[in-house]
């Protein structure tokens, strides 16, 4: 059965600084019409910094959204004009003051697929050279939170740790790299 829903109309019913909000109108594969709404954010990276220690490199900020303050790895907005490698690169640096000389990018998946456009690509950053200080964009507060893999993995396990991007990525960190 072809599932596919084909796009009838839209309108645009928010656009803001970062994200918008589209109403659909669809039709489903049964030919009924039917509302979507749809959130565009801006794709974006997260990065698992980890140094030859084992220990990760996550940042504690507050995030609105949820009121809490959370622990996540670096992460960031791709700019117009540039490769998800070079966010990580350049989100990595910003956060935790250290740059990593390799990246090997780790997997990507969609954050809310029942409402969201929005993609995240996962890196893994390794040989972290230390930089001078933090490069934090204005109105951003961020904490380096650096820890043990392993405490890292047990804040996955205990709840501790809500982001998703974090989650994933430090699940796939030890199911593919920790686990062999």
């Amino acid at each position: 059965m072809d599932l596919t829903e084909t796009l009838l109309r839209k309108r645009v019913v928010y656009q803001g600084r970062y994200l918008r909000a589209e109403e659909q109108i669809v039709r489903q594969p049964d030919g009924q019409e039917a509302k979507r709404e749809i959130i565009t954010p801006p794709d974006a990276v997260g990065i698992l910094p980890i140094d030859a220690s084992g220990n990760v490199y996550l940042v504690r900020q507050y995030r609105p959204a949820i009121r809490q303050t959370t622990l996540e790895i670096p992460a960031g907005v791709i700019d117009p004009g540039e490769t998800p490698l070079e966010t990580a690169q350049r989100e990595c640096a910003e956060e935790i003051g250290y740059r990593p000389e390799q990246l090997d990018f780790l997997f990507k998946y969609y954050h809310s697929v029942g409402f969201s456009s929005g993609k995240i690509e996962v890196f893994l950053g390794q040989n972290l050279s230390a930089l001078p200080e933090q490069s934090l964009d204005d109105g951003e507060f961020i904490e380096v939170f650096p820890l043990s893999f392993d405490d890292a993995y047990q804040k996955t396990l205990s709840g501790k740790i809500v982001d998703s991007k974090t989650l994933l990525a430090l699940l796939w960190y030890k199911t593919h790299f920790l686990s062999k």
